[in-house]
């Protein structure tokens, strides 16, 4: 089977969001549901990364700069970000999670980490350890994959 790479199925699609539709119908909210899919992504880009400039959110989202800028403005209307001058490029700004920020990408973690509880909950558990080292392998793989 060398050279031939393994897809997911429609029922492998089908199953992982049956699974995440059961686990968040039995009472796990997004707490950040007042956001777009795009600004989550910006929020959980900082918390995950650390401050960057909006070109680097932008390239690494694949977004225009009109549409980060709508997204940050956004992002810092509601106190979760703010822009602070670059160091070194005086027409660039950094973003950076507000305290309430942290604390939304802090409720962000969780919610992931419910729905893996609940992942958990639906595996054997000689399956578990494989599983939690599966979802931190390809967690990691994809952050060095950006870097």
């Amino acid at each position: 089977m060398a050279g031939k790479t393994l897809r997911a199925e429609d029922s492998h699609g089908r199953a992982i969001m049956a699974l995440i539709h059961h686990i968040t119908a039995g009472g796990t909210e997004r707490p950040t549901l007042e956001l777009n899919v795009r600004q989550r992504l910006v929020l959980q880009t900082l918390g995950l990364e650390g401050p960057r400039s909006m070109v680097e959110i932008g390239q690494h989202l694949g977004l225009t700069p009109s549409t980060m800028t709508g997204l940050v403005d956004r992002l810092e209307d509601l106190g979760l970000l703010r822009r602070e001058k670059h160091e070194t490029d005086r027409r660039a700004f950094v973003l950076r999670l507000t305290p309430k920020g942290e604390n939304a990408f802090r409720r962000e973690v969780e919610f992931y980490r419910a729905l893996l509880d609940g992942m958990l909950e639906a595996t054997d558990d000689n399956a578990k350890p494989m599983l939690l080292d599966v979802v931190a392998h390809l967690g990691g793989r994809r952050r060095a994959d950006a870097a």
